[in-house]
């Protein structure tokens, strides 16, 4: 019959180190995993706003399409920066006041980033 000993406390504190680093590893592993999926979802985003030019016939409307894409320039700008409303101002280089005013005016909805 074998005889163990009880471990010490030295051995138990190494024991409980490599379990967290092994466990912090997989955390890091799955935060870089997330993080992948995050990007290939604003990807997928980006390309489903993409923008085709309209026909220029008897329906086109100029100031409608200027609308339409400062709407999804807008958007892009908010979901990467998190709806982050200073942080967007700045990637559009806009005032932040004119682009609350034109998130207001479009009426953008802040709660969708």
């Amino acid at each position: 019959m074998v005889m163990t000993e009880p471990l010490t406390s030295i051995e138990r504190d190494e024991i409980s180190s490599r379990r967290e680093m092994r466990s912090g590893t997989t955390l890091r592993r799955r935060i870089a995993s997330i993080s992948s999926l995050v990007a290939a979802l604003n990807t997928a985003v980006d390309d489903l706003e993409s923008f085709e030019l309209p026909a220029l016939n008897d329906d086109f409307d100029f100031y409608d399409e200027v609308r339409r894409f400062e709407i999804a320039l807008i958007r892009r700008a908010l979901r990467m920066t998190r709806g982050s409303q200073i942080q967007a101002a700045r990637l559009l280089r806009l005032n932040a006041t004119t682009l609350s005013t034109k998130i207001k005016n479009y009426h953008i909805c802040a709660h969708e980033w």
